[in-house]
């Protein structure tokens, strides 16, 4: 039994305000006892941004033994049900995992020293709220309209199943590819071109966006964009608490424009207790991505400029939503979010370097930038081999066995 002195409680209902919103930093331990239990209160200190060898060891023995079961229900013929299903749970924390960064990412950087259970309760309702209203509203579909350019499966070829599993390994590279290319190109080869088109525009409006939103902040408060700011503990104790409404505007935004990359994998019309599992799965997916603090790809944001303060997170997170709502009501093919993301955050770097006149040289912002581009294009090349060796092997799309073998 953890002892705790009466009259410390005004002090320990207070501490424990600030780590449930976020701004733990600026509580004063001095004011609490000793004997109060701060040990509960603390995040895990596992650093999963920078794996040691044996937990690369660890991670990629547990791909293989996935893909291992995966070939083998294959190659026996078992259901492409089931397997649609497997493929689905893998694809909950691959494209979940891979995404993170745009959609949680600010989130995650900025909200450390909240409990986990508090971000995978709110987070995870709204999962659960989302998906089904989308049940509810759109005959038991869940897939928000983005897979009406993309004929139902009834057979999945393996490249499909495996998919999810390149996309594990790609993502503990830390390369934001776009989860759309590589898994719903092999859906639907024909719309290829247009998501690149729409992909790539979404990069330059966000990037404009962006320049725009950030200049003019800078004009109105530059000195809040300095390098050695620090902002006032009492605002930024308002902006922690309108960051967690922000991040759900987001999440709700991407649920609605991605989950046709993880949904893909199952009936297009789900049954209730088949809604379930599925909400069930997304939900201990994204428990997972929060307990490990987004995974070696969160180094995307924990590299930019000041975003791990509440204010700068949440102002991102608005617009990166408000971008995705514009596009999802343009248009309802799907789109790589992920270009869209990088296309923002490299416009708010360039803007915030360009005008506050920071001690780091133009080289080395446009060197981060530059990086992410590259990463991303890469992502995409993959997803486009993918995508052609699919084409090569399964000719006739989604056949039970490739053409060599038949």
């Amino acid at each position: 039994m953890i002892a705790l002195d009466l009259a410390s409680i005004p002090d320990f209902l207070y501490f424990t305000r600030l780590k449930l919103f976020g701004f733990g930093q600026f509580a004063n331990r001095s004011k609490v006892p000793c004997l109060y239990p701060i040990p509960l209160f603390e995040m895990n200190q596992i650093d999963f941004q920078h794996p040691s060898f044996r937990d690369q060891i660890r991670f990629y023995s547990l791909v293989c033994v996935a893909a291992t079961l995966m070939i083998s229900g294959y190659m026996y013929g078992f259901s492409s049900y089931y397997l649609g299903w497997f493929a689905f749970a893998i694809s909950a924390f691959s494209v979940a995992g891979n995404d993170a960064v745009q959609t949680l990412g600010t989130f995650i950087e900025s909200k450390k020293s909240v409990r986990w259970i508090y971000k995978v309760a709110a987070l995870g309702g709204l999962l659960t709220l989302v998906f089904c209203y989308a049940w509810i509203v759109d005959s038991r579909e869940i897939h928000f309209n983005r897979l009406d350019e993309f004929k139902p499966v009834s057979n999945f070829n393996l490249l499909q199943l495996i998919a999810p599993l390149i996309l594990v390994v790609i993502t503990r590279m830390r390369s934001p590819i776009s989860t759309t290319f590589l898994i719903l190109g092999l859906f639907g080869g024909q719309n290829i071109e247009k998501m690149l088109s729409k992909s790539f525009l979404g990069y330059m409006i966000a990037f404009g966006t962006a320049v725009v939103v950030w200049g003019i902040l800078v004009k109105i408060d530059s000195k809040e964009y300095t390098e050695d700011h620090t902002p006032d503990p009492r605002t930024e104790r308002r902006w922690a608490i309108l960051q967690w409404f922000s991040t759900l505007f987001l999440w709700g935004a991407w649920l609605a424009q991605d989950a046709a990359n993880i949904v893909v994998y199952i009936p297009r019309q789900l049954t209730a207790l088949e809604l379930m599992a599925a909400v069930s799965i997304l939900i201990l997916a994204l428990g997972v991505i929060l307990y490990m603090n987004g995974g070696t790809i969160q180094e995307i944001v924990t590299e930019k400029s000041d975003i791990q303060w509440s204010k700068a997170a949440t102002i991102i997170d608005l617009v990166y939503a408000c971008i995705l709502l514009f596009f999802q009501k343009w248009s309802d093919m799907p789109m790589s979010t992920t270009w869209v993301f990088l296309g923002m955050l490299a416009g708010r770097e360039i803007i915030l370097n360009f005008l506050t006149y920071r001690d780091a040289p133009y080289l080395e912002t446009f060197r981060k930038v530059g990086k992410d581009v590259l990463l991303a294009s890469l992502g995409i090349a993959i997803s486009i081999f993918v995508f052609i060796l699919a084409s090569q092997i399964y000719p006739e799309g989604n056949s039970i066995l490739p053409k060599l073998l038949r």
